[in-house]
Parts: C-alpha cells; structure tokens; sequence
C-alpha cells in the first residue's frame, strides 16, 4: 500500500495522463475510487489548476450511466479530484490490443456514447474532446465518458471573445480548428471521426505534421468509408458522412437524432458484421 492523501490510502497508478496521475485508493471504510491528482508542474501553473477544478465541478454535477462520476474535490497542494473506480481500458487501447470488446459491438458502444453526450448536451454543456482515449469500456462493453477538462457550459461559450483553438487534432471540428465558438454539433463531428475509426480501423484523416492534419479537417472531405470497409451499406455510409460534415449546419442537429440512427444500425449489426467477415456461399444441390 503507499501513501495516504487526505483519509485516502493508494493502492496502486492506473495511469499517466498530461495533466497528472489517477490512482486507484480505498478510503477509511475500504470502498474503491480512482484519485486524478494534478501533477507537481501543473500544480504550479495558475491556469492548469483552474482548468483542473473546473472539469472536476463541472463532471461532479453530472449523473449518467456512461459518464465517469466525479465526488468530491480537494483543494491541496496538489490538488486532486475523487471519482468512482470504473474496471476498464480506454477504447483506443481496447480497439488494438484487446479487440474482443469491440469486435462485432461497435454500434453498443456508439450509442453508450451519443446517449452521454445528448445527456451533456441537454445540460448545456459541450465536452470539445470526444476521441476514443476519453472512453473507458469494460470487459462486458459498459462504456463511460470521462475527461471534461475542455468541457463548456452555454456561459462559458457566452463569456468566449476571442479565438480559442483547443482540442485533440485527429478529432477536432473544423469550427474548433479555427478558434471559433463551438457548439453541440462541433461533439457530432468529433463523435463521426471516432465513429469511422471505430469502424474502419483508421481515422479519417491522417497527416505528416499537426498542420497539415488540421487543414484536412477544414478543407478536405473524409475519403467514402467503403474504401476501407467494403461491405458497408451505403446508408450507413451516407449518415457518416452527414455527421462529418464541415459546415455544421449541415451535421445532425442533435445527439437524440444520431441516437435514433444508430439504434436503427445496431439492430442490423449482426447482419452487417457477418456480411463482413463471412463470403456469401454458394447453395448446395438438392438431393431431389
């Protein structure tokens, strides 16, 4: 056991992230939670710390199934957040090194994340990193929604004057590359990429420098997920390509929309993935 931080004893780190460290503890009565602690470095970054505090209040206000809940935050040097411990791996590292909790569940899993966000959505809050690093999925595919550290609520984007370019650039909005005011629909587009990825095992865009990728977001249309997933249906194709839309006007206008969508397409799932993975057969002769 290591050290105890403000009645919580660490067990042991469930991960590094840019911002600090979460830890898995067990408080005085021995239940279980994960402890995001904000590094030493950051701690000593006035900007960092309210960044920090901010995704700490604004995610403990939240209560859905698919988000991460946040308890308590403590204001220490340095500070630290507590948050329900999930048994899980991040989707990104799911699709590549366990893919048995994706394979043939991908639309499940989608629509765990288009409900938490059309959630977020209805509270007026955006979250502006949706990727699959920020979803966590277990081992029987409950998904939850973490990392609201860019997260805005309607008076957040009302007090926004100036451009503010920030994001993750593989999954970024084309209005979010710009540093323009962001909305529900610039959390569709970024959920459309990592839709495609999820589907088609790579993401839309690709670039040799961060520049370059962020230019394709503004300018390019994705390439026809077909070239890469041949036996899709060219509706489902076509819905993709509506949430990837660069004018956002032209996006699904909202998250119970895209849900609808993908409840109609996870029905078929079992259809489609066989399609996918076994050849048509030709018909054995009748013995008549």
């Amino acid at each position: 056991m290591g050290k105890c931080i403000q009645g919580y004893q660490i067990v042991d780190k469930i991960k590094d992230g840019s911002v600090g460290t979460v830890w898995r503890a067990v408080n005085t009565k021995g239940q279980l939670f994960a402890l995001k602690i904000l590094s030493e470095k950051n701690a000593q970054r006035p900007r960092k710390v309210r960044q920090f505090k901010h995704e700490a209040l604004l995610t403990r206000k939240l209560d859905h199934r698919n988000i991460i809940k946040v308890f308590e935050y403590h204001d220490v040097n340095p500070p630290f957040f507590t948050m329900e411990f999930f048994d899980s791996e991040n989707l990104k590292y799911a699709m590549w090194h366990q893919p048995e909790r994706v394979h043939k569940y991908e639309f499940p899993i989608l629509r765990q994340i288009a409900e938490a966000l059309a959630y977020i959505h209805a509270q007026g809050i955006i979250h502006k990193d949706i990727k699959p690093e920020n979803v966590l999925i277990s081992d029987k595919t409950e998904v939850k929604l973490i990392d609201f550290s860019l997260g805005q609520t309607k008076m957040d984007r009302f007090l926004q004057f100036a451009r503010r370019t920030e994001g993750t650039p593989l999954y970024m909005a084309p209005e979010q590359v710009q540093g323009l005011k962001c909305d529900e629909r610039s959390d569709i587009y970024s959920f459309g990429v990592m839709m495609y990825e999820l589907l088609a095992k790579r993401p839309p865009f690709l670039g040799t420098t961060e520049t370059a990728l962020l230019e394709k977001h503004v300018k390019e249309p994705a390439p026809p997920i077909r070239n890469f997933v041949k036996t899709l249906s060219p509706d489902l194709e076509a819905f993709l390509a509506k949430l990837l839309s660069k004018k956002r006007e032209d996006r699904c206008a909202d998250m119970t929309t895209v849900i609808c969508e993908l409840s109609r397409w996870e029905k078929r799932d079992t259809v489609i993935r066989l399609r996918q993975v076994e050849p048509a057969r030709p018909r054995e002769k009748s013995g008549r």
